[in-house]
Parts: C-alpha cells; sequence; structure tokens
C-alpha cells in the first residue's frame, strides 16, 4: 500500500493522524512519514488500517453504509 492510499482511508475513516496514530498505537509523526512515503507502510500497519476500515464498514455509519451497499454490488438488501 502506497502512502497516498494510507491517507485517502485515515481521510475516509474520518481521522486525523494524530488519532489515527493513538488508534493503531504508533506516533504521529510515524503516521506522517508513511503518508507521505518517507516511511513503507509496514504488514502490520497495514493490517491495522484495514482492521480499523472493517469496523467502519461493519458501523451505521451512513458513509460506510453506502460504500459497503457499492461493494455488494449496489444492491439494496
Amino acid at each position: 500500500m502506497e502512502g497516498v492510499t494510507f491517507k485517502r482511508i485515515r481521510m475516509a475513516l474520518g481521522f486525523t493522524g494524530d488519532e489515527l496514530a493513538r488508534r493503531l498505537n504508533v506516533s504521529g509523526n510515524y503516521i506522517r512519514l508513511v503518508e507521505t512515503n518517507k516511511k513503507p507502510v509496514s504488514e502490520l500497519l497495514e493490517y491495522k488500517i484495514m482492521d480499523q476500515l472493517r469496523v467502519a464498514l461493519e458501523s451505521n455509519d451512513p458513509l460506510f453504509s453506502i460504500l459497503k451497499e457499492l461493494l455488494d454490488g449496489g444492491h439494496r438488501h
């Protein structure tokens, strides 16, 4: 995963870099380095942010409900 993708996921989740850093148990500076491609996204960090995305998709947040619907083929259930 590239830093820009990581940042887009963070932004879609609605977190600041520091908020996400706390959730992922890393420093805010590390998040900034990752998002600017100065540090690679480790497999563990990628797993952690994808887990945050999975939790968001399972939530009742209207944005993620729409996203989940689109991912499921756009069919209403």
